[in-house]
Order: C-alpha cells, then sequence, then structure tokens
C-alpha cells in the first residue's frame, strides 16, 4: 500500500495520500504559484509609490 502513496504536508503535518491526488495537488499548487511565470516574462510589481490610483495595472513588463 505504501507504493500507491505519496506524503503531502499541511503547515508541518505529514498526510498520506494516492499517488494522484499527491500528483494532481502539486499541479495545482504549482498552477496557482505564479512566481515562476512572473520570472520567465520579466515582470515586477509596482511600488506603492508610482502607482496611479487610477490605473489597475499592478505589474509592468
Amino acid at each position: 500500500m505504501a507504493e500507491a502513496c505519496g506524503w503531502i504536508f499541511v503547515d508541518h503535518i505529514p498526510l498520506l495520500y494516492d499517488k494522484r491526488r499527491v500528483a494532481r495537488q502539486y499541479q495545482v499548487e504549482m498552477w496557482l504559484d505564479l512566481t515562476q511565470l512572473v520570472k520567465e516574462l520579466g515582470i515586477e510589481k509596482l511600488n506603492e509609490n508610482n502607482h496611479n490610483s487610477h490605473s489597475k495595472t499592478d505589474y509592468v513588463v
């Protein structure tokens, strides 16, 4: 049974789940984490000093 299972950590608590669910959870977390996308596109978040109150843009290329 341990071969078909993988570990997911919620905070510092390890949980044993089916490997397919672990793989799906990893994909979701990577999709939600935009850090890699931001690096690849070369965009950066605007400082509050330079941010126009009427503008809705949060990132600049």
